[in-house]
């Protein structure tokens, strides 16, 4: 099958911690072809979605992993499977990617995940299905609601809605009781302390946070 991948710039790729790049060598290893293309290389041309991609070749290299060819331009519906594997942040640019790969859908491509799943469905507010299990938890913009949340609550780590992974990660520590500021991310991306604050007073992860401390912790 040719299976097109849309990721970040493949310097980028950790290769020893990517999923992404488990998924590539185990399609390689069934014999399968692989090719890549960034978010910004797709687009409607010509009545149809296209992406200019590159055929993608595995090394076994662990610094130089990968050969790519010479660009080209192939509508997304001539690929076997087409897989949406670029990291956030959730931005603009991210949400006018769901609607070309929603238009490339209904032109025939088969992407994974769906579209219309990965822009509407909040990996961070996903909790909000399941609050018997949730331990207490504030999604919030304003300031002085975390500064409450934190009075209330203790230990808490603050981590912004449009990131990924560790991105944005604060305990408390990091601010104390001082106003909540917003800031840049690594990615560009704004982002308010408190933006998107989840408390886990039970959370290993902050737990990790604070590892000398083994009261009641929280992330928000």
């Amino acid at each position: 099958m040719k299976l097109a991948f849309i990721l970040d710039p493949l310097p980028s790729i950790k290769t020893y911690k990517d999923s992404t790049y488990a998924m590539m060598v185990e399609a390689a290893r069934r014999g399968h072809e692989l090719f890549f293309m960034l978010q910004e290389s797709l687009m409607w041309k010509g009545g149809a979605i296209v992406g200019e991609n590159a055929r993608l070749a595995l090394t076994g290299d662990p610094d130089r992993w990968y050969h790519i060819d010479l660009p080209r331009e192939t509508p997304l519906a001539a690929f076997d499977a087409v897989l949406m594997r670029k990291d956030p942040p959730f931005d603009a640019e991210y949400v006018a990617s769901t609607w070309l790969l929603e238009q490339a859908v209904r032109e025939g491509a088969r992407v994974f995940n769906d579209p219309r799943a990965i822009r509407d469905h909040s990996e961070k507010l996903a909790v909000a299905e399941f609050p018997q299990y949730c331990v207490p938890t504030l999604v919030t913009r304003l300031p002085g609601q975390v500064h409450a949340f934190i009075e209330a609550q203790g230990d808490v780590v603050v981590k912004p809605l449009d990131g990924m992974g560790g991105g944005g990660r604060f305990p408390r520590d990091r601010f104390g009781r001082e106003p909540l500021r917003d800031r840049r991310d690594g990615h560009g991306a704004r982002a308010a302390h408190g933006h998107g604050a989840a408390l886990h007073p039970r959370d290993p992860r902050g737990r990790q946070a604070h590892p000398a401390d083994r009261r009641r912790a929280g992330a928000a």
